[in-house]
């Protein structure tokens, strides 16, 4: 399949049987939506009769949080049909254009990039949406993962923050090489110092300026680094990483393949919101797809280099 057919398929995606499986759906949501909001409003006017009444007792108190858990109940039901809505949508889009499509990955995929120190540290995963093909005799696939950190304060309450949301992405790379190459962003010189020494490699001094000044590249090989890191290469990536859409990109290069971390705002291929049956909908999710492969297009993986 050829990044010219994959977009083609993309633009004349065609909901056929999908088009009522959606509407039933967005009718269910509209329903639970219209029953969470009436359960709100019935027991909110217990609650605060319950207040006018008694004041704020302990047992006002108790019927409150158990209005709570109940309304929480009730929202549940919509998340469980945006779900739903997920599973049908993204493996009908994927078959369209002939992409496999996987909802829940092996944790094992994360393993590589763990290990190329181009993710951050974490103590909580969720990998899902693997999308894997072979684009133009590319090898290609895709995770979405979201990484958190739990911490806790000196009373010993946890707070959880996400440390990265976006694509971890692995490609063929049509060069032959065999030691291993870090990009990663750039930080202060003080940062550079003390977390330099953390890194495989030494530093690889790059012709192009604004590349150094966007990326700190280690490698255990300098003539290999360069060799992979043409200034043609440095200008793609640079182009692909002033996208709106990547808050931040890093890479490695490793056993014949180039790794991706890709850090995005927000969840993506996702069953949204409200109206689940809206032209919109299948449209942002193409654009997630689109995405993957203006990388294979833009980075020029395509070529074959080897020698």
């Amino acid at each position: 399949m050829t990044i010219e057919e994959i977009r083609a398929a993309l633009h004349s995606f065609d909901e056929g049987g999908l088009g009522p499986v959606l509407d039933q759906l967005e009718e269910r949501r509209k329903k639970a939506f219209n029953i969470f909001l009436g359960v709100v409003f019935l027991l909110g006017c217990c609650v605060f009769f319950l207040i006018l009444e008694q004041g704020l007792t302990e047992l006002v108190k108790f019927s409150g949080a158990g209005a709570l858990l109940v309304s929480f109940f009730f929202y549940r039901r919509m998340s469980v049909i945006r779900r739903e809505a997920k599973e049908k949508l993204m493996p009908a889009l994927c078959d369209q254009i002939g992409l496999n499509y996987n909802l829940h990955p092996l944790s094992s995929e994360i393993i590589p990039y763990r290990n190329l120190s181009i993710i951050p540290s974490y103590d909580e995963m969720t990998l899902e949406d693997q999308i894997s093909v072979k684009v133009e005799e590319i090898d290609f696939n895709l995770v979405e993962a979201k990484l958190v950190n739990v911490s806790r304060d000196s009373k010993g309450r946890k707070s959880r923050s996400t440390v990265f949301q976006g694509f971890l992405v692995e490609f063929d790379f049509h060069k032959n090489f065999n030691g291993e190459t870090i990009i990663t962003k750039d930080h202060t010189a003080i940062d550079n110092f003390l977390t330099g020494w953390a890194k495989k490699g030494e530093k690889v001094k790059l012709e192009d300026p604004e590349f150094e000044r966007k990326f700190e590249v280690h490698s255990n090989d300098q003539v290999e680094a360069r060799y992979l890191l043409t200034p043609l290469f440095m200008e793609r990536v640079l182009k692909f990483n002033r996208l709106s859409s990547v808050k931040q990109l890093q890479m490695a290069f490793k056993n014949g393949r180039i790794y991706m971390a890709i850090k995005r705002k927000g969840n993506s291929f996702e069953g949204g919101s409200f109206n689940l049956n809206d032209p919109k909908l299948i449209e942002k999710n193409m654009q997630d797809i689109a995405l993957i492969f203006d990388m294979v297009k833009e980075l020029n993986l395509t070529q074959e280099t080897k020698v």
